[in-house]
């Protein structure tokens, strides 16, 4: 009976070079194979043979059986192979690994530049009339530390991934931040004690013939009173000047009771009038005084005490040390009531609005020329088309537009508002500045002749802007615009025929006949109404 398994005759063979395993015939053995996977030659033997029972190791030979091993082989010769167990290391940290959020970089970035802007700001900060000016050097450096603190802090928090790098750099920031107060001390005396205890040197008018005992006097009293005032800025800045041997001139405001709400108004409205150096600076004073240091000026005392007069009066004036004494009157900074300010029947309504054009405060003025433009001139007409011209006529104004809207309503004619609004356009029109329309409608109104050439350039920039006003000055432009009708094309021809249309004579029907056989059919229309018109006045 033929087996079940025709195999079981068959051997099984294991190519000792590639393990690769075959069946071959009985009639193999002990002859010479090739293996069909690597080409091997070997002899088939009882060591490729492949046994189909188990063996544990120890009982057959080989080296290649070593690697199931269970127990140490003792002897034998063979070379054994060292194994070390795996390990398997600590899991990451995943903000490692990440990169850097852009939270993590913000601030990072915002740290770093507080601490410079901190530097800089220590360093030039102290200067007059800066920001850090009078600070004290403990109160500087509790500054640099309190920048410092949070610059560090960014960049930790910034470098998850080097934090001892970041520290380090921050460290090194801090090192010079920190070091910065201590070399820009500019300015680190408080504002109440600069100049206190500081002399000025004597000056010629101090110095001249006299009594010698009268002048010592004269002289104790002079440097009593720099010391309570403490004028040291003043001393140093008069000096500055004298070294640079300029004509221009500092001088002090010795500004009495002056309410600290109302300091910046003070100093706004003396630089405006007088044209001073921005860095004129106010100083604070015992007893709720101020000294303001007005620099680079041109006015003399007497002319710098005029112009304080709008914030209180004079109580006396000292030339040796170039100084005014001024009695702050802070209820002038207090505005009226609106309702009264508002209501053009409340018998106080012209009073208010006048005193309110005297404000240093420009916005109040504004307001006060607003309402006043609106309602009827009863009394102080004089008064109030004066202050309105004075103020039409200052550059630092920038509300002259509802200034000449006023004075349209308050000014007498002929009077000398048209003359300021004419000066007004010069000025602008110099500059290449827009003119404002309500200054022009003005000086239209006062029929102020220089203004015709003006009118005129402005009405060739833009006719149909100026057409109106041009027109509404009447008759005595038309000599101008028939002279520059020839150069006129386009919208500019269009405005021009209809100007001579409505202001035109006798003298400007033959222009318009000239032009009479355009084949434009807008243009045609235009000029045969024009015609009509000048004929119609004319009479014809």
């Amino acid at each position: 009976m033929a087996s079940p398994h025709p195999d079981d005759s068959l051997l099984l063979i294991r190519c000792p070079s590639c393990s690769q395993r075959f069946k071959v015939g009985e009639d193999l053995r002990e002859r010479t194979v090739e293996c069909g996977g690597c080409e091997h030659r070997f002899k088939i033997n009882d060591e490729v043979i492949v046994r189909t029972k188990k063996f544990y190791p120890g009982e057959r030979s080989g080296p290649a059986l070593n690697r199931f091993q269970r127990v140490p082989l003792h002897g034998g010769g063979e070379t054994q192979t060292a194994f070390k167990q795996m390990r398997y290391g600590n899991m990451p940290d995943p903000a490692v690994l990440e990169p850097a959020s852009p939270q993590r970089i913000i601030a990072g970035a915002v740290g770093v530049a507080g601490m410079a802007f901190m530097a800089l700001l220590l360093m030039f900060g102290g200067n007059r009339g800066g920001m850090l000016d009078g600070m004290v050097f403990s109160s500087r450096l509790l500054m640099a530390a309190f920048a410092c603190l949070v610059g560090v802090l960014a960049l930790v928090y910034a470098n998850p991934k080097a934090r001892l790098k970041a520290m380090s750099v921050g460290l090194l920031l801090v090192a010079g931040l920190m070091a910065v107060p201590f070399f820009f001390t500019t300015g680190s005396v408080p504002l109440e004690q600069q100049g206190k205890g500081s002399l000025a040197i004597p000056t010629a008018s101090e110095t001249k013939a006299g009594d010698k005992d009268a002048e010592g006097t004269e002289d104790a009293e002079i440097v009593a009173l720099r010391i309570r005032i403490g004028t040291g800025p003043l001393v140093s800045e008069i000096e500055k000047l004298a070294r640079e041997d300029s004509s221009q001139r500092a001088m002090g405001l010795w500004l009495r009771g002056l309410d600290n709400n109302n300091k910046l108004l003070v100093r706004d409205y003396i630089l405006r009038v007088t044209n001073a150096d921005p860095t004129s600076h106010l100083y604070p004073r015992e007893g709720g005084d101020y000294l303001m240091v007005v620099t680079r000026i041109s006015q003399t005392l007497q002319e710098l005490s005029a112009l304080a007069a709008a914030i209180g009066p004079t109580e006396r004036i000292y030339p040796d040390i170039s100084v005014i004494e001024v009695q702050v009157r802070n209820e002038n900074f207090v505005e009226g009531s609106l309702q009264k300010l508002s209501d053009k029947d409340d018998p106080a309504f012209y009073d208010l609005n006048k005193r309110e054009l005297e404000s240093i405060d420009l916005q109040r003025v504004e307001r006060a020329v607003q309402r006043l433009g609106g309602a009827e001139p009863k009394i102080y007409r004089a008064d109030i088309s004066r202050k309105l011209i004075e103020l039409l006529s200052d550059d630092s104004v920038t509300f002259k537009g509802t200034i000449c809207s006023a004075l349209a309503v308050w000014a007498e004619e002929p009077g000398p508002a048209g003359q300021a609004a004419l000066t007004e356009v010069k000025r602008l029109m110099l500059a290449n500045q827009e003119v404002p329309r309500e200054i022009v409608v003005l000086v239209v109104k006062e029929r102020n002749p220089g203004i015709i050439p003006l009118l005129e350039t402005l009405w060739k920039q833009n006719p149909t802007h100026w057409e109106s006003l041009y027109g509404d000055y009447g008759p005595a432009v038309e000599p101008s615009l028939l002279k520059a009708f020839p150069e006129t094309e386009g919208m500019l021809r269009y405005s021009a025929v209809r100007l001579l249309g409505r202001v035109g004579g006798a003298d400007s029907l033959p222009v318009l006949e000239t032009v009479s056989g355009v084949t434009d059919p807008e243009l045609r229309v235009l000029i045969e109404q024009a015609q009509r018109s000048i004929r119609s006045r004319a009479g014809q």
